[in-house]
């Protein structure tokens, strides 16, 4: 019995260590250039973004352990963990591949840069819109503001979940056949915006 006792408080014990450092965040900026893409991928979480009239992208990433229904919740060391960033061509990638944890997203970055996201289970929100942009979410809800009031082409398709355009200069059209929505709308600007999602709503605004 003692020795169930001690095994019960050094798991509880253990527990508790794991908990006092269950979350992290991780700061970084980049040097933007014109015409330059920005990429994110992420597995689980949320995004938080803004455009600006800048030239630097300013990244804060605050990383949680997943809470489980074990006495041990994830070993991953939070500190040990780095943002993976790599330039190719025109594109600055940015990813943690960490399936384990809860990642939030916020990002500063400057609306000369296109857009390209994905993410596998979370929310994804957007300001001041003024470029083009790809994102595909495979579980959650994406909403973009725009500071434009005319997009070349918006395309808007969800599996299971609804989908909209509001405010632009002309009308966009519905699609809808059992679950599934789709929206598109054509005007004369000069970007596009482009979002997929499996499960989830999707709305567009200005």
């Amino acid at each position: 019995m003692k020795k169930f006792l001690l095994l019960t408080a050094t798991a509880a014990s253990l527990s508790f260590n794991v908990l006092a450092n269950e979350s992290h965040t991780i700061k970084q900026s980049f040097a933007a250039h014109n015409n330059q893409q920005l990429e994110i991928d992420f597995p689980v979480g949320r995004l938080d973004m803004t455009s600006y009239d800048g030239d630097k992208i300013e990244v804060s990433i605050r990383l949680e352990v997943q809470q489980n229904d074990s006495w041990f919740n994830s070993n991953v060391n939070l500190d040990e963990i780095t943002l993976n960033h790599h330039t190719k061509s025109d594109t600055l990638s940015l990813e943690i591949d960490e399936k384990d944890l809860k990642q939030h997203w916020q990002v500063k970055v400057p609306s000369s840069m296109q857009l390209d996201i994905e993410v596998g289970v979370g929310n994804v929100k957007i300001s001041e819109l003024a470029n083009s942009a790809d994102i595909e979410v495979g579980v959650g809800k994406v909403s973009i503001d725009t500071s434009e009031a005319d997009f070349k082409s918006i395309s808007l398709e969800s599996g299971v979940g609804t989908t909209s355009v509001k405010g632009l200069i002309n009308t966009a059209t519905q699609h809808k056949k059992l679950t599934r929505s789709e929206t598109h709308y054509t005007g004369k600007g000069s970007h596009n915006i482009e979002v997929e999602v499996g499960v989830g709503n999707i709305q567009v605004r200005h």
